[in-house]
């Protein structure tokens, strides 16, 4: 319903910047959950493969700004931590 309402009207171009940093704070918030807090706890620590596969995986995302390359890379590199260290 809201996507209809909102493909007939003119967004203000201030508006559809700001909507253009929402992905991005959503994201960024997915991943500090996930990635510093265990059983509601902060630890980092406890995810350090992942953590170790931030590195090359926002290298990609802002080299290339792409999505689905951030995606493949941070996937792969945190396979291939735990394949190397486990």
């Amino acid at each position: 319903m809201p996507l209809l309402f909102l493909s007939r009207i003119k967004l203000p171009e201030w508006f559809l910047s700001w909507l253009s940093f929402v992905p991005v704070t959503v994201m960024a918030a997915l991943l500090t959950q996930s990635l510093l807090f265990d059983d509601g706890q902060l630890s980092p620590m406890a995810n350090k493969f992942e953590l170790l596969a931030i590195i090359p995986t926002f290298l990609v995302a802002l080299l290339f700004r792409s999505l689905l390359g951030a995606v493949l890379v941070g996937m792969i590199s945190v396979s291939l931590l735990r394949w190397i260290f486990i």
